[in-house]
């Protein structure tokens, strides 16, 4: 279920600043709206998070924005184009499970004896709808390989 992948990921987004305590809210919110301002772009949609470094760390940013294939020539107003590369400890599952996969896949680095690299790298999940309205999740966290 869990694994270790390399991955790049390109990425046109809009920055937020927040309390990670009302991440849960502010973060699809932010991506509702910049999907009603781009509803010509087309791409996967993520969201790249600024983890948490201690308790005393209360504000975070965050983008919100979709995976791309290339840079575009012109981006869409307050956006922002990122080109992300490591390795990540990765998980796939339902979007309603969110906190259990993200335990599982805290479990599992642990395990296997990774060390987390989130000091200068974000988290990222993407989003992949599936029939019934059933939307998949993908979680990278960044680890040392």
């Amino acid at each position: 279920m869990c694994q270790v992948v390399t991955r790049e990921f390109k990425v046109i987004a809009v920055k937020h600043r927040g309390l990670y305590k009302d991440f849960a809210e502010l973060v699809p919110k932010a991506a509702h709206q910049f999907l009603q301002r781009v509803p010509n772009l087309a791409g996967t949609e993520v969201t790249v998070y600024e983890p948490k470094a201690s308790e005393s760390h209360t504000e975070g940013t965050f983008y919100v924005g979709l995976l791309v294939n290339n840079a575009l020539d012109t981006l869409p107003e307050g956006a922002e184009f990122l080109d992300i590369q490591h390795s990540y400890g990765m998980i796939r599952g339902k979007g309603t499970g969110m906190g259990s996969l993200y335990k599982m896949l805290d479990q599992w680095v642990d395990e296997q004896g990774y060390a987390r690299d989130t000091l200068e790298n974000y988290i990222l999940e993407t989003y992949h709808p599936v029939e019934n309205d059933v939307e998949e999740v993908e979680i990278y966290i960044p680890i040392k390989v």
